[in-house]
């Protein structure tokens, strides 16, 4: 049996901990190192404090040179806090190519610099993965005929979020990761660039696309989720969709939840989970969203799940920037027990509990409608 490459990931931060938090779902790395400078205070704690949930059981250090000793391959990542690429980026990846390490990037590249890493790792015989872009082979696949909406008959579940930072893809792993050990055949559509490498579909590049209509952009969706479930031939689909629902006001727009808008009129989901940023919610809350996004986009929720992430207001008015506030996963639990008797089911996916009950819930209610037959 071939032992997994054994991989550090820099610059480790709050992009990184879904996957980590699931890391069976890769087959390939064993992730032995997480590095993030020492500037930004996570230095000698759990990896587990950059999205303040459980412990994981790894501990972040801020010495590269000294880790790449620890590893075969390392992966470079984006990051939620600003970082030079020419002057700290693009030297460590050059220093680990030197240490005949083997290069992942999820970072987004312009073509000069793919082109050079790729001729430096060549020269030094190391191997260059690039999943900074859309990896989708299926993109390319989609024609139009006609304006009209094909009916998907395989069940699927929409994971949609107010705005940006709101667990949307630990849901989306958590998801894949417990559904899978219930036997269900999973396709799915994820929110990153580098899904492919987690063994699913990226969100495709033609709808980022400015050349392609509106129009056009929801019928090639549809087509979209119609190639993967006849090619595929899964018992459920899952999509995340990017970005949020609605604009928080007219400064801070969410690109006014226009991805939500189309993916709702390219396919009907059976299930959905919304996820929102914390706030302190009176229990009818729920109901009003579930509504508004019953008007807005077609569907009701099904399943609220509460971010531990706050809207930084303050410092939105006082800077004009878009800013988040982290909270202990283990206070959103507890927030959550005074929704217990709200009509709506309201959990926190980052507590292991609710994240099986959501994966529960969601099959229970996918059965109801006996199209989930179980492999």
């Amino acid at each position: 049996m071939v032992a997994n490459e054994k991989l550090l990931i820099y610059p480790y931060n709050l992009q990184f901990s879904p996957i980590l938090r699931h890391k069976s779902l890769q087959k390939k790395y064993e992730i032995s190192c997480l590095v993030a400078p020492n500037g930004w205070g996570f230095t000698g704690k759990d990896a587990g404090v950059v999205d303040r949930g459980p412990d994981i059981g790894i501990t972040i250090s801020s010495d590269f040179e000294k880790s790449l000793d620890l590893c075969d391959t390392v992966m470079f990542i984006d990051s939620y806090f600003p970082i030079d690429f020419k002057n700290i980026m693009f030297s460590k990846i050059k220093m680990a190519i030197r240490s005949k390490k083997n290069i992942v990037c999820l970072l987004e590249l312009e073509s000069e610099i793919i082109k050079e890493l790729e001729y430096i790792c060549n020269y030094e015989g190391v191997n260059f993965a690039y999943h900074g872009g859309s990896q989708n082979l299926l993109d390319g696949m989609i024609s139009i005929e006609n304006e009209s909406i094909e009916e998907i008959n395989t069940s699927v579940i929409f994971v949609v979020g107010m705005g940006e930072r709101t667990n949307k893809f630990e849901i989306q792993l958590a998801l894949r990761e417990k559904i899978q050990r219930l036997g269900y055949k999973i396709s799915q559509v994820g929110t990153r660039a580098y899904c492919e490498m987690l063994g699913f579909h990226s969100f495709p590049s033609f709808m980022y696309d400015s050349n392609i209509s509106e129009v056009n952009k929801v019928l090639m969706f549809n087509r979209f989720v119609r190639k993967i479930e006849k090619v595929e031939a899964p018992d459920i689909i899952i999509i995340g969709i990017p970005g949020g629902i609605m604009p928080y006001n007219r400064q801070f727009t969410n690109k006014f939840g226009m991805f939500a808008y189309e993916i709702s009129q390219a396919v009907i989901p059976d299930f959905v989970i919304f996820s929102l940023l914390y706030e302190d919610y009176k229990v009818d809350a729920f109901e009003i969203f579930s509504n508004s996004l019953k008007y807005k986009l077609g569907f009701y929720v099904d399943v609220f799940n509460i971010a531990n992430t706050q809207f930084d207001w303050t410092r939105a008015f006082e800077e004009q920037i878009s800013s988040h506030i982290s909270i202990d996963s283990k206070s959103i639990s507890e927030k959550n027990k005074t929704y217990s008797q709200c009509k709506n089911t309201v959990l926190n996916i980052l507590n292991e509990d609710d994240a099986e009950k959501m994966a529960n819930i969601a099959i229970e209610k996918l059965n109801e409608y006996s199209n989930v037959e179980i492999v």
